[in-house]
């Protein structure tokens, strides 16, 4: 949804009707996940992709019927469908979509409350005497998009965070790739020399301070990515300390094998169990031979996704 929400803005500015399209359920293999959304407008304009093009054309026809007066639908697309060889899916999947139209007043609350990062979910009636009805609740613990009842949840949570610990070279292409990635991304050093604006003019937030007791208060939760870029023990050691007591769902630290070899007999020394080790991305990024800070930068979002989506990687 956030990706046609500004056409979604545009079209209610300029007082036209619509209907959105809503990815709901999958089943096997399909090219995009419940939440994927396409909007289509009375004057027949599209925005975004429910299937990357497998069954768009159908799904139009849906839409536009839907704009004509017709009644909000469930409908589906698989590979056993008798539909299948001509709108069916290429990748052997089954995706459920459900049609109907969106009141403006409910695209101009949701484009606030993302824009005010306010944990709301789109609760939409799928099925039942309320078919249709869509209104913002609150999040609920609504992480992920699915189906309760008859109702479907499609939430949208706050940005998570990611602190990125080192204002050195690499830390700026991090931060860069970091907000590609959709995270709220700060940049701490104790250095106030480097740690300028002008050096990081993208991020979202610059801290001068000693980084273990900025992460101390900082808020951390299982989404956060941290990524210490230091590797200067002085630092680190107490940072990753920290770090360890959170449940951070991503840590990395920068170094060579031996820079992590002896920073990990340090944190040992300090009571850190080898348990506790594990959970250190180090040296932090996938193994793709990245030389340059972009490179390293690309190497690290890698290896942030592939622990997000609990992908297994090459050693």
């Amino acid at each position: 949804m956030k990706d046609v929400l500004g056409t979604l803005e545009r079209w209610t500015a300029e007082g036209r009707r619509f209907a959105t399209a809503t990815v709901v359920k999958t089943e096997r293999s399909a090219p995009r996940g419940p939440g994927a959304v396409l909007a289509v407008s009375e004057q027949g304009e599209v925005a975004g992709s429910v299937t990357g093009g497998c069954v768009e054309p159908a799904v139009y026809d849906e839409a536009q019927a839907v704009l004509a007066g017709g009644p909000p639908r469930l409908v589906s697309y698989g590979i056993a469908d008798e539909e299948a060889f001509e709108v069916g899916l290429p990748c052997g999947g089954t995706v459920h979509i459900f049609l109907a139209m969106t009141e403006s007043d409910l695209v101009e609350q949701l484009g606030r409350a993302i824009r005010e990062e306010t944990p709301v979910a789109l609760a939409m009636e799928i099925a039942g005497s309320e078919i249709g009805k869509q209104e913002l609740v609150s999040l609920n613990g609504h992480f992920e998009p699915g189906i309760d009842g008859d109702t479907f949840y499609l939430p949208f949570a706050p940005r998570p965070n990611m602190y990125v610990f080192g204002a050195v070279d690499h830390a700026a292409a991090v931060a860069r790739i970091g907000t590609f990635l959709g995270y709220r991304v700060t940049v701490c050093d104790a250095r106030a020399r480097f740690a300028t604006r002008e050096r990081f003019p993208e991020v979202d937030e610059i801290v001068v301070d000693w980084p273990d007791e900025f992460l101390r208060r900082a808020p951390v939760d299982e989404r956060t990515a941290i990524c210490v870029l230091t590797h200067d023990h002085k630092f680190d050691v107490p940072l990753l300390k920290v770090a360890l007591e959170t449940p951070a769902g991503y840590i990395g630290a920068m170094g060579a094998r031996r820079t992590t070899e002896t920073r990990n007999e340090r944190l040992l020394a300090e009571g850190v169990t080898e348990e506790q080790l594990g959970r250190i991305h180090a040296p932090i990024g996938l193994r793709l031979g990245a030389r340059t800070p972009e490179e390293v930068a690309v190497a690290v979002a890698a290896e942030i996704v592939a622990t997000r989506r609990k992908a297994a990687v090459p050693a």
